[in-house]
């Protein structure tokens, strides 16, 4: 039964929820699978829908499409965000979904956003109601599927990647909002727009929106300084990992400069101290490990401070780190040295621990008792070289030892 006040609802939709579209063809951009030969059209268009993954950035249509097939194929449609959802929350659409079975032999798509967040277990109860056709998924994501679900969903599953929106899809978009509002947005204003709203064209209109609601009582001029401000952070779903990886890559490389820049961007566009300096600890122990190993100690004082320090002070303490790994001496020898033994293990290297080094031990000889605390002994893996000393200083005279501790391996 409808509420008397049911159409309230509809005056109080934002924009981009208003001209969300309708069928594929008002769909802007992703020609690649949606265009009239696109893959993904041709597989709706004949009605062979199966489970699916959508991943792209936000505001380039995941969900619009997730709609759209629901309403094409009249099949029950059902959400859930993965970051409120719990297992329950799925138990009850399977019972509706099953139902819709029984009693009406129509099918359920599920759409799942952010499909990464759910985890391992939570990814585990999908299976069994995907393989029997209790629910057909459409899973939505902003990161890599690969990286983020497990393989038994992956094996399971069709998945398409969508392109973030082009300047000129976002224009069409803004152009669309400015005729529904029945408003001309001023040339500088609408080119701001395009530019922070970086291809999500949910951003794009709900800045459309806020022009229509403060262009009668805000100056023109101020209203594009406050819109130009947002222009200095940037989409934490797509260009932050650029950006860290930049960050990361320029202390690799040994150029401060471009890694204080990458670092300034980052804390500008309003990233988590505490995540950039976890960051720079890693970096510290992959990409300079022993080279320098006050490295690691100084990233990791820097992830201290970053606990207990917030911005802008923060700023000043890990410009310090960054630029102290850029300039430090570099080496991998752990990073591949662990690669190297886990690469093996998964090969089905499993090695027994020798006698004398059980818990144990039949024959083990204590280090201490001997000189320079060192004697020759079986330690499991003695006739294998997994770290391999970098060509640097520190690891020079590592080297020198372990050659004259192992010579006579």
């Amino acid at each position: 039964m409808k509420n008397l006040f049911e159409n309230n609802y509809e005056n109080v939709k934002p924009l981009p929820l208003i001209l969300r579209p309708k069928t594929l063809d008002e769909i802007v951009g992703q020609e690649k699978i949606l265009g009239k030969n696109g893959i993904l059209r041709k597989i709706i268009e004949k009605g062979n829908i199966s489970n699916m993954i959508l991943y792209g950035p936000p505001g380039c249509g995941k969900s619009t499409l997730g709609e759209i097939i629901s309403k094409s194929l009249e099949y029950s449609y059902e959400t859930l965000n993965a970051t409120t959802a719990s297992l329950s929350d799925l138990k009850e659409i399977v019972e509706r979904a099953r139902k819709n079975i029984e009693f009406y032999n129509r099918k359920t798509i599920l759409f799942l956003d952010e499909i990464h967040r759910f985890n391992k277990l939570q990814q585990d109860g999908l299976l069994s109601y995907i393989e029997n056709g209790t629910l057909i998924l459409i899973g939505a994501t902003t990161e890599n599927p690969y990286h983020n679900l497990n393989n038994a969903l992956l094996s399971r599953v069709l998945i398409f990647k969508f392109e973030e929106l082009k300047k000129e899809d976002i224009r069409k978009i803004v152009e669309k909002g400015e005729k529904y509002l029945n408003i001309e947005i001023p040339n500088k204003i609408r080119e701001t727009i395009l530019k922070i709203s970086k291809g999500d064209s949910r951003t794009a209109l709900n800045y459309v929106e806020l022009y229509k609601n403060t262009a009668d009582s805000v100056d023109e001029r101020d209203i594009l300084e406050i819109f130009e401000e947002r222009g200095f952070s940037y989409d934490k779903a797509e260009d932050k990992y650029n950006i860290i990886s930049a960050l990361i890559k320029s202390i690799r490389g040994s150029e401060p400069n471009s890694a204080l820049y990458w670092l300034g961007r980052l804390l500008a566009g309003g990233e988590d101290p505490r995540y950039i300096a976890r960051r720079l600890v890693i970096s510290a122990s992959e990409d300079i490990g022993l080279a320098n190993p006050e490295a690691f100690l100084m990233a990791s004082y820097g992830l201290t401070a970053s606990e207990k320090i917030g911005m802008p002070e923060i700023r000043i303490i890990l410009a310090e780190i960054t630029v102290y790994l850029a300039i430090s001496t570099k080496s991998n020898s752990c990073y591949n040295g662990i690669n190297k033994v886990l690469e093996d293990i998964k090969k089905g290297d499993f090695e027994g621990v020798p006698n004398n080094i059980k818990e144990n031990p039949i024959g083990y000889k204590y280090p201490h008792d001997y000189e320079n605390n060192f004697i020759f002994q079986n330690y499991g893996k003695n006739n294998i070289d997994y770290y391999i000393p970098g060509d640097n200083r520190n690891e020079k005279l590592i080297k020198e030892k372990l050659e004259k501790l192992w010579k006579n391996k």
